[in-house]
């Protein structure tokens, strides 16, 4: 069985407790304005253009059979045309093109993973399954989760909640929850016109399944707020935010605010950034933001606004 990643970040200190190995998947069925990895998107491999180290000397434009590389294309590649056959890539004599996504197997990825073995028995570590979106490669990813839970890895799951949009999203889900020991589940915005809007699906699974994951394991739950300036932080939101948390048993919730480091990765695959003109969040709104959302009596926060802070 193989599947198709488009990264394995090792010493990872932000997708679960301790130092840990997060494999990245290809392909999601949502595409959120404010993605940081936009090459997460396409299931696909694509071709990523590093401008920065390109020399202009012709050579992919010479040796493309298609013609789809041209020098004059300020994006070098026209995707339309290419076919990913990789030559380009291959040629290119200052790795100016890089082929983004790779097919592995199981093995692979455990082969690599077990190099770090030491690093999460010191620090409480392990492997977190990211992307992208798991869920969109389920049987391998679950296959995969297996054979890692058997090793006595502590496992953790990033995931929108989201496959196809339907009941069977839920049961994934489970098949999941019983193998891993973290969930750390992403709650984009509440209202559904937004989502659809600014994530292209609706989030009515994605709550659904929420709230049954909550109850059959309240443990194991983490929910993630990426909080985007003009998008999903007007008090309406956050309102809306509130009253689905209060629904749910004690809740641990992570604030995440917006930031721009992934914006060159959309140039890099040759796509157009759509929050250009959006602004950091301020400080001070954070904190506004977090008083407010401990002021429910299930509500733990964790990371940058965690709950003692806050309160102090």
């Amino acid at each position: 069985m193989k599947g198709n990643i488009f990264d394995i970040q090792r010493f990872s200190i932000h997708d679960g407790p301790g130092i840990r190995t997060t494999i990245f998947f290809k392909g999601c069925p949502l595409k959120c304005f404010w993605c940081h990895n936009p090459e997460s998107q396409n299931p696909n491999p694509e071709i990523g253009f590093y401008a920065n180290k390109c020399l202009k000397c012709g050579i992919c434009e010479t040796i493309c059979p298609l013609g789809a590389c041209h020098l004059l294309n300020p994006k070098r590649i026209d995707r339309e045309k290419c076919n990913l056959c990789g030559l380009c890539v291959e040629q290119c004599p200052s790795s100016a093109l890089k082929m983004i996504g790779r097919e592995t197997t199981i093995e692979e990825i455990l082969k690599e993973v077990a190099q770090d073995e030491v690093f999460y028995q010191q620090s409480g570590g392990g492997v977190t399954l990211s992307g992208g979106e798991p869920l969109f490669q389920y049987d391998f990813a679950l296959a995969l989760t297996e054979r890692l839970k058997r090793l006595s890895y502590h496992l953790t799951l990033d995931t929108s909640g989201y496959y196809q949009g339907n009941d069977s999203d839920l049961t994934i889900l489970l098949n999941f929850a019983q193998w891993v020991d973290l969930i750390l589940y992403d709650i984009k915005m509440i209202d559904d016109q937004k989502h659809q809007k600014y994530t292209g699906v609706s989030n009515l699974t994605i709550l659904e399944n929420a709230s049954i994951l909550s109850l059959k394991y309240p443990k194991k739950m983490i929910y993630r707020y990426p909080l985007i300036p003009g998008l999903n932080d007007s008090p309406e939101d956050i309102n809306l935010l509130k009253g689905f948390l209060s629904s749910l048993p004690n809740t641990v919730l992570e604030i995440l605010p917006y930031h721009r480091i992934g914006i060159s990765k959309y140039c890099l695959i040759g796509k157009e950034y759509e929050l250009e003109m959006i602004n950091l969040p301020e400080e001070e709104k954070l904190s506004s933001l977090a008083k407010n959302i401990t002021q429910l009596p299930n509500i733990t926060l964790i990371g940058s606004f965690d709950s003692k802070a806050v309160r102090s």
